[in-house]
């Protein structure tokens, strides 16, 4: 039952202190999840590749870890409380954010927040780079995925499966 508990807490704060969506919440996911012992690095990171690939938000990862730490019940326990901080937020922000954003301090506070969150995401990629990418044929294929998002206008869904694709054939 504990474990219950700690579970919603743990991803209800993970919820509420993420800024930028579900990259912002793996720096905090991974210090969360490796600090109570629920996973090793290399499950954690399963957990995140799972919700890169699954539709939806990255958030789902608190799904997966939920499961491998307390069953069904620990899934729907992280999941649900994970993304109660962002609805309670967004209801609150459609009520107000119409007068809000007309105020140049919070116009500012939100420009500021778009770099931090775009350099948060940086580090986490890098972060889970260095965990995931293992090959000097894996960094090559990382590379040119990045040169193509980069020089082209690639759907995200296309990059994921052509990479899964030539991952497949490359490194069974």
């Amino acid at each position: 039952m504990f474990i219950v508990i700690d579970l919603f807490v743990t991803f209800l704060w993970i919820g509420a202190l993420a800024f930028g969506g579900g990259f912002g919440m793996i720096p905090l996911m991974r210090a969360a999840v490796l600090a109570h012992h629920w996973l090793k690095i290399g499950p954690f990171d399963q957990a995140i590749a799972m919700g890169q690939i699954t539709p939806g938000p990255v958030a789902i990862s608190a799904t997966f870890i939920g499961e491998r730490v307390d069953g069904l019940i620990g899934a729907v326990v992280a999941t649900v409380a994970v993304f109660i901080p962002s609805l309670v937020i967004i209801a609150l922000l459609t009520h107000f954010y119409p007068r809000l954003k007309k105020i140049p301090a919070v116009k500012n506070v939100m420009i500021a927040t778009l770099a931090a969150v775009a350099g948060l995401i940086a580090g986490v990629s890098f972060l889970l780079g260095r965990t995931i990418i293992t090959s000097w044929e894996e960094l090559v294929l990382a590379l040119l995925v990045l040169a193509i998002a980069l020089k082209w206008k690639v759907p995200y869904w296309a990059m994921i499966l052509g990479s899964g694709v030539v991952g497949a054939f490359l490194f069974r």
